[in-house]
């Protein structure tokens, strides 16, 4: 016994001496030649030019075909030529997107019914694809062959209109349908889900997570014991959907802050994503998938790779491939870029020697192909196949089944809303018709038989029915007192820096603006005209787009309170009526004690509260004064702190004030001025702190609702040092002085 247990100790000791050394043969193999077998494709390419995935495909059944990044526009044309040839001689029916599971049923359903093809990808997939120029050729494929094809989601998450707007109604209807029962309030339930989806949190003043996971639990069990049918295989997976989101925004996390394009933090999501694919899978196990989606996510096996941060991250593609070996095949669509587009300009990102890209790149071809099927793919490789930026070290054949090399990608091309005809409206814009104000006219009639003047009623007097009620009126009467139809106005700006009480920037300008009305989701935008630098100091802002309170200034199209679901989640407090330009107002206070992005539009959490100046006689909103109360700084950014000079490193706010007054034109109330007030603190490399101010002074002019000018989103990039100052004018300019 004794010998034998002597054999098995040297046996694990050179075991282990064996793979030790081969490990270190594996970490110099970077430093030496790597020289896989290449297959050369041509510029262009055509449907022939894929044949040489039959072989690399013989045993497959899902394809994932990545993107290394969302924006390469010619990367998505390649993938649609793909996918051509995939359905055409290898019988791939069903496209699977890296989009919402019920966004994309809905789609299909839409389809299905004869709806318009375009419009039901730009309503379910993410718009990185759906609302872009390069994704058109995708779309007429799929229009020409939809009786042939199928199409599907694998996210968990909600990713278009339809999950924002029909999800929790379809929900209920279903239940109803089909005798299950749900615990839950939808109207709780839909802000819940609209917060963990727009802000990452479980906001349990909607519903507790106990009781969240008990019921959708519950509803899972009951689904269970239903017939095997579409519809519940579908629903199942959205309620596990619902519940790995509910998990992961109320799960306690460490903020991970690194170049990666993915980390544990994905880990959640991934798992449900694989869940999602191979329950679909399983419940239609004859149909063969293409997967549309991040290299990332369709990574096999992470077992090579050292670095801290990203080899805790365990993607959707490991999940499947340990389900399904042979019959998944992970093609990666790659690039060997040297420069990355952050914060409106390209900053270089070198390519390291002796490393995957740099291999590529010597190649000098527009396209190649390099199947992990061979020996040489097994060496440790230098890469940067999950950074922009960070390379690490870890063999290519476990990463990935095939790649497929671009030389050159070219950035994708926004559609704007000029060029789209089929225009989405949001939840929040339908929300503001069809108002049950309830016992409104009883209510303010009590009120007023009591006094002879609306003045002399007494504050206390004004139940919290009646302050809502207002707020109900005031958002009824928004489509009939604003305008609702595009318009020209011109904006003149005044911006004002200063650091220790001392201006450090002193900016004026004019801009063209187009707005396409106030029920529209969609904000203004606006073509610079005039620039004036009265002082400029230690901070130069590049462009308009530097300032997201003046981009997004219009409390009507972005107050919360001016919802109807998130309304009620409002405390509204009538503290005076008084007369206000002429009028008679009442003047309401509001707070809420959520501090997170869906109700404060706010990314960092805030104290949220401010005050509305509404008219009695048609309930217009004629000012609104809004207060943020910052109640943490994260770091920022270095690109955050564009436009500041090396001396600082760090920027804090921790107070924004935002007063925007409302005044009639023409019959309807126009957004004519807003002051803006932010205050906080910079740093400096030594960590000494300097107060910060900045004033934004706007006025809106010249509103023309005639045959109104368009206006694209990208015109906001124009850089306020492209401007060339007319002397002529400024010297004549009163408007702001």
């Amino acid at each position: 016994m004794t010998k034998h247990l002597q054999k098995l100790n040297y046996s694990k000791k050179a075991t282990i001496i064996f793979c030790i050394l081969l490990y270190l043969q594996c970490l110099n193999t970077n430093g030496q030649d790597f020289n896989p077998k290449i297959l050369v494709l041509p510029e262009s390419l055509s449907l022939k030019d894929f044949d040489f995935l039959k072989e690399e495909l013989k045993n497959a059944q899902i394809v994932l075909l990545g993107e290394k990044t969302h924006f390469d526009g010619n990367v998505f044309e390649v993938k649609t030529e793909i996918i051509k040839y995939l359905h055409q001689e290898l019988d791939y029916n069903t496209i699977a997107f890296e989009s919402g599971v019920y966004d994309v049923f809905k789609a299909q359903q839409s389809i299905s019914k004869g709806e318009n093809v375009r419009t039901a990808f730009e309503k379910s997939l993410f718009p990185i694809w759906s609302r872009t120029k390069e994704f058109e050729s995708f779309v007429t494929f799929f229009d020409r062959n939809k009786k042939n094809l199928k199409v599907i989601g694998f996210d968990n998450q909600i990713t278009g209109d339809y999950g924002e707007n029909e999800l929790v109604k379809d929900l209920y209807h279903y239940c109803s349908q089909n005798q299950l029962s749900l615990k839950l309030k939808s109207e709780d339930l839909e802000l819940l889900i609209e917060s963990i989806t727009n802000s990452g949190v479980f906001d349990e003043g909607d519903i507790a997570y106990e009781k969240y996971k008990s019921e959708l639990n519950k509803l899972l069990k009951n689904i269970d014991k239903k017939p095997k049918e579409e519809i519940h295989f579908y629903w199942k997976q959205i309620i596990k959907n619902l519940l790995s989101m509910g998990e992961e925004s109320y799960s306690p996390k460490e903020t991970i802050l690194s170049s990666f394009n993915t980390t544990s933090d994905d880990n959640f999501r991934d798992k449900q994503m694989a869940d999602n694919l191979l329950s679909y899978l399983k419940s239609y196990p004859n149909e063969k998938i293409i997967c549309w989606g991040a290299n990332a996510h369709f990574v096999n096996d992470m077992a090579s790779i050292n670095d801290s941060v990203i080899n805790k991250f365990v993607p959707m593609g490991s999940h499947i491939k340990r389900e399904l070996q042979e019959k998944a095949y992970s093609l990666a669509l790659i690039s060997a870029s040297d420069s990355i587009f952050l914060n409106k300009v390209w900053s270089e990102t070198p390519i390291k020697k002796n490393s995957f890209e740099q291999f590529l790149k010597n190649q000098e071809k527009a396209h190649l192909f390099i199947s992990s099927n061979q020996d040489e793919m097994k060496k440790i490789q230098l890469n940067r196949l999950f950074s922009p930026i960070t390379f690490i070290e870890s063999r290519l054949d476990q990463l990935h089944d095939g790649y497929l090399y671009f030389d050159q990608v070219r950035q994708s091309s926004i559609i704007t809303n000029e060029e789209n005809e089929n225009k989405s409206i949001s939840s929040e814009d339908k929300t503001t018709s069809n108002l049950n104000l309830e016992n409104y006219n009883e209510v303010e009639s009590k009120l007023v038989e009591n006094a002879h003047n609306l003045e002399e009623v007494l504050i206390v007097s004004y139940s919290k029915k009646f302050s809502y009620s207002i707020i109900n009126k005031a958002i009824q009467n928004i489509n009939k007192n604003y305008p609702v139809d595009p318009f020209n106005a011109t904006q003149h700006t005044n911006i004002n820096v200063k650091v220790q009480n001392e201006t450090t920037l002193d900016l004026n300008f004019i801009t063209n603006q187009y707005d396409r009305g106030y029920n529209q989701i969609d904000r203004n935008s606006k073509r610079l005209k005039q620039v004036q630098w009265n002082f400029k100091g230690d901070y130069s802002p590049k462009n308009i787009r530097e300032f997201w309170s003046l981009s997004y200034n219009n409390p009507l199209m972005y107050g919360p309170y001016f919802n109807i679901r998130k309304s009620k989640k409002f405390v509204f407090k009538i503290v005076e009526t008084k007369i206000y330009n002429e009028k008679q107002v009442f003047v309401i206070d509001f707070s809420i004690n959520r501090n997170h992005f869906t109700y404060t539009k706010r990314n960092i959490p805030s104290a949220y509260s401010g005050t509305l100046f509404i008219n009695k006689d048609d309930y217009a909103i004629v000012k609104v004064i809004e207060n943020w109360d910052f109640l943490e700084n994260t770091e920022t950014s270095k690109y955050e702190m564009n436009g500041w000079i090396d001396k600082y490193t760090k920027k804090e706010i921790d107070n924004e004030r935002v007063e925007t007054n409302f005044n009639k034109r023409n019959g309807l109330y126009f957004l004519t001025d807003s002051e803006i007030e932010l205050t906080g603190k910079l740093y400096d490399k030594e960590q000494n702190i300097f107060a910060l101010k900045v004033t934004i002074d706007s006025k809106w002019i010249d509103f023309n609702s005639k045959n109104p000018s368009k206006i694209n989103y990208k015109d906001e990039l124009n850089l306020f040092e492209s401007i060339e100052f007319n002397k002529s004018f400024w010297d004549n300019y009163k408007l702001l002085n």
